[in-house]
């Protein structure tokens, strides 16, 4: 029995190796922002990053992302909350329901509570994207900061 489960573990893990060797949207080293949605990275790119940091192959980073990204999942089913020193917070809330009013027939809809995830980031990972500008001028700049888009 054990020898059946192994071997399931083992064609799961072949599978992902496969599915993470077969997909290769675009390279970390190119600036003409021709990707899927513009300037968004994606997981490919995160794989491919992770192994050039790591010094090793694209199936063990990719192996090696979907673990980090697996167990961020099952901490938040049982924790609620998970803290990444210098990266930031994933949370999850609840989102309480209320009433609106469609607006055209005006009929009043409830919207149950809903779970969702919050993911606040730390002050460091703020300061790394906005390529070291600082927020000692009372947080009212009127340049464009990528950074505004991570603070609630």
């Amino acid at each position: 029995m054990n020898r059946a489960n192994d071997n399931k573990s083992d064609n799961m893990d072949d599978a992902r190796d496969r599915r993470a060797d077969s997909v290769r949207f675009g390279d970390l080293d190119d600036d003409d922002s021709t990707g899927l949605a513009g300037n968004q990275a994606n997981k490919g790119m995160l794989t491919d990053a992770v192994a050039d940091k790591l010094g090793g192959s694209r199936r063990q980073a990719a192996r090696i992302l979907d673990a980090v990204l697996d167990s961020i999942t099952d901490l938040l089913n049982h924790k609620g909350r998970v803290a990444v020193k210098g990266f930031g917070t994933f949370e999850r809330k609840i989102r309480k329901g209320r009433a609106y009013k469609h607006p055209v027939t005006g009929k009043s809809i409830d919207v149950a509570d809903k779970l969702t995830i919050l993911f606040k980031p730390s002050k460091n990972l703020i300061d790394a994207t906005t390529n070291g500008s600082d927020d000692s001028s009372g947080g009212k700049d009127s340049s464009d900061e990528p950074a505004a888009l991570f603070r609630a």
